[in-house]
Parts: structure tokens; C-alpha cells; sequence
């Protein structure tokens, strides 16, 4: 039996005139098809009469002295399809009407709106224009789509450094989502997020604090990046001291956000005392992240040759020879990578490869995300493993997609300025080494891994990461494999599976 009843439809024109009766005299004595379909092409958006945050809702701002606001909440996008957000500072308004946020799923709200067909959850993020200087004020008011729905009287201005952290801090709601489902919005708030973090490290300055030997004369420079904790500085020092001290090799430590690097210079000029050996330290204004802070320690090496180390990783105790000779040979126009090694000795990795895998979403459909691989992880071959069986196991690698970890490589300076140094497209950290190495394969440049090089990298297993370091290994993920979805020597997932 058909239950479908007719349904008559009727536009109430006389309440609509009546609840707009700025619009009474202009649609005096026009029909009501007319004023129907001003309705519905206008009326329709203004939603006079209904409570705005109902069915908008601002959970959160952020803002920087330098005109950055990021803004995360809710909207019922049925009633509410698009946001205009107006930000007020004092008494100066700035609109963003084409704000564009990233919306993604919330439960808890769809559940509570009745919509579970579209994402309720969003995070905006927005720019006051340059051109003229940004004014702050105590007084901070949000609105959307005309109406006020957030106010801080004494609004807390953050440094741009400062707003980067948090903000992304925000975003780990989606970092931590499978990548299939956040993907487009990575690679959305990547390219939001950039020119904050390059208008950073464009602020940042590196001051000398401590320079011993520099007449040296030096063929190789070790460039050691480090962030925050450098206590392994010294042990690793220990271990090179002897080779060092012989060596036609400088080291140049730069400093990331390292708590008392005073101390720290006086340290190791307690330890030139006994050990004499060429090295400069650089303390940062800030956290200039790993390729900037490489960047410039490559700037000021006098070395024709760069050595990029991690600061944790270590020569073998026993047969060494092999290498600490990694350290002095030329790699030419090649970049040359190291074997690196677990702490109890077996094999870390012999290079890196990328493999681009297919992910989906029911609504935004298939992409392509990058992940960086490595090869022999986990096998049981240990760093004293003799000549034949390492010659065996690498004769498996492919070597035209391998490309080394930036833990411990080198290359020629001036190969290095050609390439135009490390990307600081990559916020902080992660991927950049990868981008080079791909960098490198397609620019024909001689990429290889010395097997004669086993190295200890007591790479920290285990430790938990704050919100925004998970946000922006998520964002440069997005970021690289947006940026190198075809290059060649990318493999696919297939391929993968008979390489692990």
C-alpha cells in the first residue's frame, strides 16, 4: 500500500514581512513569488530569529602579536553551510570570508545535531593581511556570520613561535586519525602553517659561544644539530677525542632551545683542556629545527667536505677503523650514507626507501601518502658481521631507490649549496632527509651506502611525543607526499612487500 500523501507547500509571506519589516516597503505591492525567491536566495542566510550558538559553537582561540588567529569548534553545516568569521582587536574588525576551515567528524556533536552525513568539527586558521601593521589590544571579540561568539577581555597575545606550538598542538585531534581520513585536511593546514613557521626561523639568530682551534687547517667539518638535551654531547666527543685530535676536521654544534648552553660552552672547553680539537659551538635564538639549524651550521663550516651527525650516534668500541675512516674520505659529487646500528649491535638499517601507498575516505576518495621504509631493519645481522655475509645481505638492496640517513651522512659543501641545502619547507623536523636523498636520485647525483661505516645510533625507542610534535610529523608528512607522489624513484606498495 502507498502511504505517500500530497503535501502542499506555502510560504508564510506575511510572517516573513513581518520579522523583516526593513524589507516591507521594498517588496510593497510585488507578488509573493517575488519575495519567495529573495527568501530564498537571501533571507534563507540570514536565519533571523534563531540563537546563533545553537548551532555554532567557537571552543577555542588562539592569536599571535603578528596578526595569526586559529579558531576550532563545531556548526550544524545543514543550518549553516558556510562561516564568515570577523575578528575584532579593539576596535579595528578584520573579515575573513572565505576563512575555508578544516572540518573533520565529531561524535560527540553529531550526535547531540542529528547530522552524521557531514563533519561538524572545525579548525580555522587565518592571517591579518601585511600591509599594513597589525594593532593589539586587550579586547578580543570573534564573530560569526555577523554575530559575537567569543570575547576576551584580556586576550593573551602569543609569539608567533609560541602560536605555532599550540596551534598545532590543536591539530594532534587530527594527526592522531588514520592518515586516509585526514590527509587532504594535512595538506590544507601545511601550507597555512608555513609561512608562519618560515616567518620563525627567518627571526632567528645563531650566536657564537664558544670557538677553539679555528686556524686549524681543515678538510672536513662535522655539523651536529641538537635540540634541547645535550648530555650525550660530551660521551660522543669522548669517543672521537683521540681520532679528532689528529684529524683535519672541525666540529660545529649548533644549539636548539638546549637549556643552560653556557654551562654546556664551558664544558667542553674543560674538555679542550685534555682533548684539543677544532670545534665552534652555536647557541640558537630559538628552535630553528633540524634543516635550518644544519643549513647554518653548513653556512659557516670551512670544511670542504659537510658531515651531517646525529648527536647520538657513536663509533664501534671495537673496529672502529673502518669507521671513523667514513669520516675522512671525499665522497666527490656523491652523497654518502653510513650502516647504522642498534645499541646491543644488530642492524638498524643500510639506507632508506619510500614507498607510496594508497589510502581512502569514504567521502574525499583515494589519495596517495608517502612512508619512509628501511632496509634490513631488524635483521639479525650483527656489526661485527664479516665482509661476505654484509656483501650478501646488501646485494638484495635496490640500489637506485636507496637513499642514506641524514644521522650520519656527507657530502661535498659545495654539492650541498648546488642542492640548495636542506628543504625548510619541513616545520621542525622529519622527512627533510628523505626529500633530500629523493632530491639527490633524481638529480643523478651518486648516492651510496658505505658498508665499510658501521655506526651505533642509540636512536630514542619508547618516549612519548607532545601534541604539536605529532602534529607536525603529520603536516610534513602531508607535505612530502604532496610533493613527490610521482617522482620515479618512489616505490609502490606491491614492490613493498618484497622488500621488507
Amino acid at each position: 500500500m502507498n502511504m505517500v500523501t500530497d503535501v502542499l507547500k506555502e510560504f508564510s509571506f506575511d510572517d516573513y514581512i513581518a520579522s523583516n519589516s526593513d524589507l516591507a516597503e521594498y517588496f510593497s505591492g510585488r507578488d509573493r513569488d517575488a519575495v519567495f525567491n529573495h527568501f530564498k536566495e537571501f533571507g534563507i542566510l540570514e536565519r533571523r530569529g534563531i540563537h546563533l550558538n545553537d548551532y555554532v559553537n567557537i571552543e577555542s582561540v588562539l592569536c599571535s602579536d603578528k596578526g595569526d588567529f586559529f579558531i576550532t569548534g563545531w556548526a550544524d553545516r545543514r543550518i549553516f553551510e558556510t562561516l564568515e568569521i570577523t575578528v575584532q582587536v579593539g576596535y579595528v574588525k578584520y573579515r575573513f570570508p572565505h576563512a575555508a576551515p578544516c572540518w573533520y567528524d565529531r561524535v560527540d556533536v553529531n550526535n547531540v545535531l542529528g547530522d552524521h552525513d557531514r563533519p561538524s568539527g572545525f579548525l580555522a586558521l587565518l592571517k591579518v593581511d601585511e600591509a599594513e601593521p597589525f594593532l593589539i589590544h586587550s579586547a578580543l571579540t570573534v564573530f560569526v556570520n555577523g554575530v559575537a561568539l567569543h570575547r576576551q577581555n584580556a586576550a593573551r597575545w602569543l609569539s608567533p613561535e609560541r602560536f605555532l606550538q599550540q596551534a598545532m598542538g590543536a591539530c594532534a585531534i587530527l594527526s592522531d586519525r588514520p592518515i586516509g581520513e585526514t590527509l587532504g585536511s594535512a595538506k590544507r593546514l601545511h601550507r597555512q602553517f608555513l609561512p608562519i613557521w618560515q616567518r620563525v626561523i627567518d627571526g632567528m639568530t645563531f650566536s657564537r659561544i664558544l670557538a677553539l682551534d679555528t686556524e686549524r687547517k681543515v678538510r672536513s667539518s662535522i655539523v651536529i644539530t641538537i635540540y634541547r638535551k645535550a648530555d650525550m654531547l660530551l660521551v660522543q666527543l669522548s669517543e672521537l677525542a683521540e681520532f679528532l685530535e689528529r684529524a683535519a676536521i672541525e666540529v660545529i654544534v649548533v644549539l636548539n632551545e638546549v637549556d643552560n648552553a653556557a654551562t654546556l660552552a664551558e664544558e667542553v672547553l674543560a674538555f679542550c683542556q685534555i682533548h684539543p680539537i677544532a670545534i665552534s659551538l652555536y647557541n640558537c635564538s630559538g628552535n630553528s629545527g633540524f634543516s635550518a639549524g644544519n643549513n647554518f651550521g653548513a653556512s659557516v663550516a670551512r670544511g670542504n667536505v659537510l658531515i651531517f651527525m646525529n648527536p647520538d650516534v657513536f663509533p664501534p668500541l671495537d673496529n672502529a677503523e673502518g669507521s671513523l675512516g667514513f669520516l675522512l674520505s671525499d665522497p666527490g659529487d656523491g652523497l654518502h650514507g653510513a650502516m647504522l646500528y642498534y645499541g646491543d649491535g644488530l642492524l638498524m638499517h643500510s639506507g632508506m626507501y619510500v614507498v607510496q601507498d594508497l589510502v581512502s575516505h569514504a567521502s574525499t576518495g583515494i589519495d596517495h601518502a608517502l612512508r619512509v621504509e628501511h632496509f634490513g631493519k631488524g635483521l639479525t645481522l650483527d656489526i661485527d658481521a664479516d665482509r661476505q655475509s654484509l656483501a650478501r645481505a646488501m646485494a638484495g638492496v635496490p640500489q637506485q631507490i636507496c637513499i642514506p640517513s641524514a644521522a650520519l651522512w656527507k657530502i661535498r659543501k659545495k654539492q650541498f649549496a648546488k642542492m640548495g641545502g636542506l628543504s625548510t619547507d619541513y616545520i621542525y623536523a622529519y622527512y627533510e632527509d628523505a626529500a633530500f636523498g629523493l632530491d639527490a636520485l633524481q638529480q643523478g647525483v651518486p648516492v651510496t651506502i658505505d658498508t665499510s661505516a658501521r655506526w651505533i645510533h642509540m636512536e630514542g625507542v619508547g618516549k612519548s611525543m607532545p601534541p604539536h610534535v605529532r602534529s607536525f610529523m603529520w603536516l610534513n608528512r602531508a607535505h612530502f607526499s604532496e610533493t613527490y607522489a610521482d617522482t620515479p624513484h618512489v616505490v609502490d606498495t606491491l614492490m613493498d612487500q618484497s622488500l621488507l
